[in-house]
């Protein structure tokens, strides 16, 4: 059945399996035909409700001016019409949203609440969830600059190894294909997790207070990690690209700190291909104790502190590069792929809290990346 000739119902069940089949997706082509399909699928869905809610206002006008066997007439059909389509509202729905936050505080939930609630399996609401990510692309300096997916599953992507220049061509002679090469990188899953506990007064918080409070409590320190596990990741971070990649690396051995030399020599390994997107990332304090003082052979600043540029490149201070050694990276950060393959999920019990009349809240995300090409970040540091 095309898309256009679905009523409601049909929509919403289709946007239901769509879920389901993307999670085992593993090739972009098929993850890029199911976005589509779902775009044309909520815009479907919302040229319905306006429907709907048309027909809901033309309903009111003629309950208002009908006589009153007339109006038990129109309440009935309507009753009927609720039934026959079964209407459930979505993860999208502020009644889905309030009955989301009641459940999570043990409140008694309404007809309508209960039936969306189980319909959802406890979704978090769409509008928590866009709370949840934007705080974490706030706190997390890197999930900005990265490129960030949000493909449900594992996934697997090409991205370009080794391109060969174009070559002069000689007339009437055969040309001999480049030998140019592709990369296969595959995203998995690992799990992130915050548990925080709190008394009972939690069931007495508002809607918007009680949302809030869990935004900034478990999205926060949720997306803390994340970050430092782009960095910091033993296999998948840019530290193991600095500990295997010796190509990319300059290990300065002198014990005076950096000089103007070692911030040219890091500018220089890095490929001018890459330099329209280049920043640099540091540690605030390395910055400030290491960089912020060097001076270029006029005697002015190379750090402009305004700008937030060293060297005319933008500059991202992340306080999980560590600063341990002075590491300076530059490079271009969009090559970094990484997928939030589930965004924050929260559950509540009560058992692990039960002798002192507290609740546990955890806070579950899914997350992967890594660099898909090696050499566009580069890295300076002491021996």
């Amino acid at each position: 059945m095309e898309i256009k000739d679905m009523n409601l119902q049909e929509v919403n069940e289709r946007l239901a399996a769509l879920e389901v089949e993307v999670r085992d997706m593993v090739e972009v082509e098929d993850v890029e035909k199911a976005t589509e399909e779902k775009k044309a699928l909520l815009e479907r869905k919302a040229e319905l409700e306006e429907a709907e809610k048309r027909n809901a206002q033309a309903e009111q006008l003629l309950k208002e001016e009908a006589p009153a066997e007339e109006v038990k007439v129109v309440e009935r059909a309507k009753e009927i019409k609720g039934m026959e389509n079964n209407v459930i509202f979505g993860v999208e729905s502020e009644e889905y949203r309030s009955a989301w936050a009641h459940a999570l505080q043990k409140k008694t939930l309404s007809e309508v609440e209960a039936r969306s609630y189980a319909a959802a399996g406890a979704a978090v609401p769409t509008a928590v969830a866009n709370k949840f990510f934007e705080k974490m692309v706030k706190l997390a300096p890197m999930l900005s600059e990265i490129t960030l997916m949000r493909v449900a599953g594992n996934i697997k992507f090409m991205a370009e190894g080794v391109r060969n220049a174009a070559e002069l061509h000689v007339e009437n002679t055969a040309v001999a294909p480049a030998a140019d090469t592709m990369v296969s990188v595959t995203l998995g899953g690992y799990e992130f997790m915050k548990v925080i506990r709190i008394s009972k007064a939690a069931e007495t918080m508002s809607i918007n207070a009680f949302e809030d409070w869990l935004v900034d409590m478990l999205a926060g320190d949720i997306a803390r990690k994340i970050d430092d596990y782009i960095i910091n990741d033993p296999s998948n971070g840019l530290v193991a690209m600095a500990s295997t990649a010796t190509t990319n690396v300059i290990t300065q051995t002198a014990t005076t700190g950096y000089g103007f030399g070692d911030i040219c020599n890091l500018v220089a390994l890095l490929p001018a291909a890459y330099d329209a997107e280049a920043k640099f990332l540091v540690s605030k304090k390395v910055l400030f104790q290491n960089i912020k003082n060097i001076v270029d052979t006029t005697n002015q600043p190379i750090f402009d502190p305004v700008e937030k540029t060293l060297f005319g490149y933008p500059v991202v201070i992340d306080d999980y590069v560590p600063s341990n050694k002075g590491q300076i990276y530059l490079g271009k950060y969009t090559d970094i792929v990484g997928n939030l393959s589930q965004p924050v999920e929260v559950a509540r019990s009560e058992e692990s809290g039960f002798l002192n009349n507290s609740i546990d809240f955890r806070g579950t995300a899914i997350f992967d990346s890594k660099l898909a090409k090696t050499d566009a970040v580069v890295l300076l540091k002491n021996a």
